[in-house]
C-alpha cells in the first residue's frame, strides 16, 4: 500500500480527478490530508498547490482529510463513500454505489448504482440515480431531477423536489410548515403522515388514492384528490401513474407497529447486501462445482461417445438386414402375381405356356440387394428389377 501524507489547514481543498478503484473519504479530526493508495506508488499521483490537492489513483484508495473539507471527485469507477466531510461535496460520475454520512451541501452528477445519504447539513442535489435512491435526516433541501429505481425518504426538513422517478415512492415525515413537497412518479406513492402534522395534500393518481388515516376527507375530482390536515403549512404534490396510500404514523416517524421509519429502511439495504452476498457465494459454489464435474464430464462424455457410436453401427446394420429382407419379400410376391397373371392371360388366349427363362441367380439378387443397401433403388424397384431379370 502506498501512503502519503500531508500537513494543512482545517480547510483544505480536494480534487480527486479520477479513482479507478473504490473511493472512500474521511473527515479526521487531525490538520493532515492522508493518501492511502492500494498498490504502489505508480498507482498514484499526488500534486499540491498551498491548500489545494489534487489525486489520481489507479486503485481503491482511502482518503482522510479535516471534517471541513471541501471535496471535488471528478470520477470513481467502483463506489464511492463519504463520511465526516462536513465542507462542500461535489461529485462528478461513479459507476458504482454512492453513500454519504454525516456531509456538508452535496452535488452529485450521475450515479450509476444506488444512491444512499443521511444526516446531510445542508442541500443535496442528484440528476441522474440509475439505481434506487435513499435518504434521510437531511438539513436542507432534498433535490433529484431522475431516479431510476426506487425512492425512500424521511426526515426531509428542507422540502423536496423528485422531477422523475420510475420506480415506487415512500415518503415521510416530517413535512415542515412552509417546505414544498413535490414529486412525479411512474409507480406507486406510499406516505407515512404523523397525527399532528399541518400538511396540505394536491394528488393526481391514475391507480387511484386510498387513505388509513383516521379522520381525513378526501375531495376527489376526476383530476386530483385533495385534503388537509391541521393548518396545512406545508405541501405535498404529487404526480403518480399508480396507486397513492396514505398511511398514520407518530410524530417521532414510527409506522404502525412501532419500528423506527430510518430502521425500516435500512432493513431494505441489509436484505439487499444479504441477496448480494448470497448470489455471489451461490456463483462461487457454482464455478466451483463446475471445476469438480469437468473431468468426469469428459470422462463420461468419451463413454457416452463410444457408446453412441456403437448405437449407430448397430443400427445402421440392422436397417440393412431389414432393408434387405423387405426387397426379397417384395421380389418374390412380384413373381408370384406375375406367374398369376400370365396363366390366367394363357388360358383366356388358348395359348401354351412358353418355356420360362432360367431363374435369376444368387449372384445377380446380390447385386439388386447391395443396391438398396447402398441406397440408390428402392424396395419396390428392386422387385420390379428383379422381375425384369426373370423375364416375367
Amino acid at each position: 500500500m502506498f501512503e502519503q501524507t500531508f500537513e494543512t489547514s482545517a480547510t483544505p481543498h480536494i480534487t480527486v480527478g479520477e479513482c479507478l478503484g473504490n473511493l472512500v473519504v474521511r473527515g479526521s479530526e487531525r490538520r493532515r490530508v492522508t493518501f492511502h493508495v492500494q498498490g504502489g506508488a505508480e498507482d498514484a499521483t499526488s500534486e499540491q498547490e498551498g491548500e489545494t490537492f489534487t489525486l489520481t489513483a489507479r486503485a481503491d484508495c482511502l482518503i482522510a482529510c479535516p471534517p471541513e473539507t471541501t471535496l471535488t471527485i471528478d470520477g470513481v469507477r467502483g463506489n464511492l463513500r463519504v463520511e465526516g466531510v462536513t465542507g462542500p461535496v461535489t461529485v462528478g460520475t461513479v459507476h458504482g454505489n454512492v453513500k454519504l454520512r454525516d456531509v456538508g451541501a452535496t452535488a452529485v452528477e450521475q450515479t450509476f448504482g444506488n444512491l444512499s445519504a443521511r444526516q446531510v447539513a445542508g442541500e443535496l442535489r442528484a440528476e441522474i440515480t440509475r439505481g434506487n435512491a435513499r435518504a434521510g435526516h437531511l438539513e436542507g433541501s432534498l433535490s433529484l431531477k431522475r431516479v431510476d429505481g426506487n425512492l425512500v425518504t424521511a426526515g426531509l426538513e428542507g422540502g423536496l423536489a423528485a422531477d422523475q422517478v420510475r420506480g415506487n415512492v415512500q415518503l415521510g415525515p416530517p413535512f415542515s410548515p412552509g417546505q414544498t413537497y413535490r414529486l412525479n412518479s411512474s409507480a406507486n406513492l406510499d406516505i407515512r403522515v404523523p397525527r399532528e402534522a399541518s400538511l396540505r395534500l394536491a394528488i393526481q393518481a391514475r391507480g387511484g388514492v386510498s387513505s388509513r388515516i383516521p379522520g381525513l376527507v378526501l375531495e376527489k375530482t376526476e383530476a386530483e384528490a385533495q385534503a388537509v390536515l391541521g393548518a396545512g403549512e406545508a405541501n405535498l404534490e404529487a404526480q403518480v401513474s399508480g396507486n397513492v396510500t396514505l398511511r398514520p404514523t407518530e410524530l417521532s416517524g414510527r409506522p404502525p407497529g412501532g419500528m423506527p421509519f430510518e430502521f425500516a429502511t435500512n432493513l431494505e439495504g441489509l436484505g439487499a447486501r444479504i441477496e448480494a452476498r448470497i448470489a455471489e457465494e451461490m456463483a462461487e459454489m457454482e464455478t466451483r462445482l463446475a471445476e469438480n464435474l469437468s473431468h468426469v464430464e469428459d470422462d463420461e462424455t468419451r463413454h457416452w461417445t463410444e457408446r453412441a457410436g456403437e448405437r449407430e453401427r448397430r443400427a445402421a446394420e440392422a436397417a440393412a438386414r431389414q432393408a434387405r429382407r423387405q426387397a426379397e419379400q417384395e421380389a418374390e410376391r412380384a413373381r408370384l402375381r406375375a406367374e398369376r397373371a400370365e396363366r390366367r392371360w394363357r388360358r383366356a388366349s388358348g395359348r401354351h405356356a412358353r418355356p420360362r427363362r432360367a431363374p435369376v441367380t444368387e449372384e445377380e439378387r446380390m447385386r439388386v440387394l447391395h443396391m438398396v443397401e447402398e441406397g440408390r433403388i428402392t424396395p419396390e424397384q428392386a422387385a420390379e428389377l428383379l422381375d425384369a431379370l426373370e423375364g416375367q
